[in-house]
């Protein structure tokens, strides 16, 4: 019997809470993802009572309704039914105030946005005063000598700094979907030459406003929040204001309108708050060491310890965030503009390579063995989401003893450190990742910059070294893996072959709630060690979402399947993935399907666990996992009857 789309619509939509609750749709391949202003409104009951609903996941901030490969039906149906289905940024704040942990995905989202584009830049200037660094310790005479090649290269390394507010609203502008160059007057407002001369000595200022004395934050050079939020509050009355005016007028009259009343309103109002809130967040970390000896231990057995945690949380751009912050200030301990948490957090990276190596070492699988390697040349660099994935938290031992190695090798690093900044540990520029980090210890400037790029470099392969004795002590590799098929008919089933070379594992094992409950079928899911797809049997593809994560095929006996690379890949919008089979082409097994960059999922802080499921698994008597643990492509990890 045909399913009723439209009747399956209209029940979601009320169990969702009607329309009026409902902010944004988009959909994947398998779900329906809702942005609604009151979760609470939603009904999980209700909605998995309703025929053809399979599952409801709510995560990052969604209300995800698991459907099956009728989603884009349903998501049609609903579209008729008036759902807002943009994709876009929500613009209208109507409705009920969001959730706490709403607004906190909501956060991490927009720091990611923002931030994001900014870091290969600042990664490129804390490379340049590194440099700059080691060449004016190498020739002492240069900085002072008025040779214009040491003014033009300290101009490179601090132009981003003192122009921040142009870029961050540049940046925000992109993120809040506002006209980039109207952010961008207002970023430029605050740094302009009168205004900073205005007030030479200090970030306050008490001025006269219209004959009023006010109190004015006058110095915005390397500040990022108040760029920030002034242009998310010129992007909500731009729009405003472009609503109200009559189309002959709205395009010059609107921008007039929007910069008269923010740049003001950012000097009166924006800026002193969230000025004060950057330069309390910077405070409060100088705070904490200038608790003597004690506190910069504290900070690096912390960060030491829980920094790879953070990024299995994809929580890291909170991190970056506070680095951010914190070097938009001169740092009064080191009177440079350096940061105090960032090369602790590098330190920790690192660990995750001993780990990696030491499971190389006692892994006996070859083709495991040539992707560890892979990986860990990758976290050398400072990419170690492939190796966290892909081998050391899948495996919990080796993970956890990088993160002790990382915490005692990073509060050994500010006991060191101690000895040459009077008690506050160790600082640095933020550069780039990995080893490419090192580069950001010498501090121009500062007496003990030659042993605080030491201390670094030391605590950076002590970490290493740690993790790999720790993990080579207690690391176990698995013994083959039995699977039971003797009740399988193996001469008559129908095989299905591993598409990626990885680990196999059951399917409630997945990392996705709806995997887990089979809501999708029956199958496995892989924690894939390449970047390549391939065909599990004979078929045809059937279709390819518009996101290229995922792909649905058919046998030639009608035996359907889905591939699906990664959790919430889907916000990629396709970004890092290759299509090599379009919808219809007939493939054979092995035959290479899609390809996907590990480091852009990995950037991006999500997982590329990879699942393979029978959509159609009621039309046959059993499925049955034919293999466990490390697998190839070709190996046969499926039994069908």
């Amino acid at each position: 019997m045909a399913k009723d789309f439209a009747k399956m619509a209209e029940g979601i939509l009320a169990a969702v809470g009607g329309k009026e609750n409902v902010k944004n749709l988009v959909h994947c391949i398998t779900r329906l993802r809702f942005t609604l202003c009151d979760q609470a409104k939603a009904s999980d009951n209700a909605m998995k009572a309703i025929s053809g609903v399979l599952s409801v996941v709510k995560a990052g901030g969604l209300y995800q309704v698991v459907i099956g490969n009728d989603v884009i039906d349903v998501y049609a149906e609903l579209e008729k039914l008036g759902v807002a289905t943009s994709g876009g940024v929500a613009t209208d704040d109507s409705g009920p105030k969001k959730t706490p942990a709403v607004l906190f995905d909501m956060l991490i989202n927009t720091i990611s946005g923002v931030f994001g584009p900014l870091i290969p830049g600042l990664m490129g200037i804390g490379l340049i005063k590194g440099a700059v660094s080691i060449l004016s310790l190498a020739f002492p005479a240069w900085p002072g000598s008025g040779d214009m090649s040491y003014v033009i290269l300290d101009a490179a390394g601090d132009t981003l700094l003192y122009f921040f507010p142009i870029f961050t609203a540049m940046s925000a502008s992109n993120r809040f979907g506002f006209n980039p160059v109207i952010g961008m007057i207002i970023g430029g407002a605050l740094v302009y030459p009168t205004i900073v001369e205005h007030y030479p000595f200090g970030p306050w200022g008490v001025e006269k406003i219209f004959g009023l004395d006010i109190l004015v934050m006058m110095r915005y050079s390397g500040t990022i929040l108040p760029s920030i939020i002034a242009v998310y509050g010129a992007g909500k009355l731009y729009r405003k204001v472009r609503a109200a005016l009559p189309p002959a007028v709205k395009n010059f009259l609107a921008p007039f309108i929007t910069l008269m009343v923010m740049i003001p309103l950012t000097f009166f109002v924006v800026g002193p708050l969230f000025g004060a809130a950057g330069l309390g967040i910077q405070m409060g970390i100088t705070k904490l060491l200038s608790i003597q000896y004690v506190g910069a231990i504290l900070l690096g057995l912390i960060l030491g310890g829980f920094m790879q945690v953070i990024v299995i949380f994809g929580l890291q751009w909170a991190i970056v965030a506070l680095a951010f912050i914190e070097m938009a200030q001169v740092n009064p301990i080191w009177q440079a503009h350096v940061i105090t948490i960032y090369p602790y957090t590098q330190i920790a990276a690192l660990t995750q390579v001993g780990a990696i190596f030491a499971m190389v070492i006692k892994t006996k699988n070859r083709e495991r063995r040539a992707a560890g390697i892979a990986a860990g040349i990758s976290g050398i660099v400072g990419i170690t989401e492939p190796i966290i994935y892909g081998f050391t938290l899948p495996k919990k031992t080796p993970f956890v003893m990088a993160c002790i190695s990382g915490a005692v090798c990073c509060a050994l690093a500010a006991f060191a450190g101690n000895f040459i900044s009077d008690g506050h540990g160790i600082a640095g520029y933020l550069t780039g990742p990995g080893v490419f980090a090192l580069a950001g210890y010498f501090i121009p400037g500062f007496a003990g910059s030659t042993m605080n790029f030491l201390i670094g470099a030391a605590a950076s392969v002590l970490g290493i070294i740690g993790a790999f004795v720790l993990v080579f002590i207690t690391y176990k590799p698995d013994a083959a893996t039995v699977i039971d098929t003797s009740k399988v008919n193996v001469a008559a089933a129908k095989k299905v072959y591993a598409p990626v070379h990885g680990r196999v594992m059951p399917i409630a094992q997945s990392a996705d709630p709806a995997h887990q409950e089979e809501a999708l079928g029956k199958g496995v899911c892989f924690a894939p060690l390449g970047g390549k797809i391939y065909a599990p049997f004979d078929g045809t593809v059937e279709m390819v979402f518009d996101t290229k994560h995922a792909i649905n095929i058919v046998s030639n006996d009608g035996m359907e399947a889905l591939i699906h690379c990664g959790i919430d890949t889907v916000k990629l919008g396709g970004k890092g993935f290759t299509i090599h089979a379009a919808e219809g082409a007939k493939v054979k097994t092995g035959d290479l399907l899609f390809e996907y960059d590990k480091d852009v999922i990995a950037r991006a802080g999500l997982n590329h666990e990879t699942q393979l499921v029978i959509t159609n698994s009621g039309d046959y008597k059993a499925i049955t996992q034919a293999k466990g643990g490390d697998c190839n492509v070709g190996d046969i990890v499926l039994y069908v009857e």
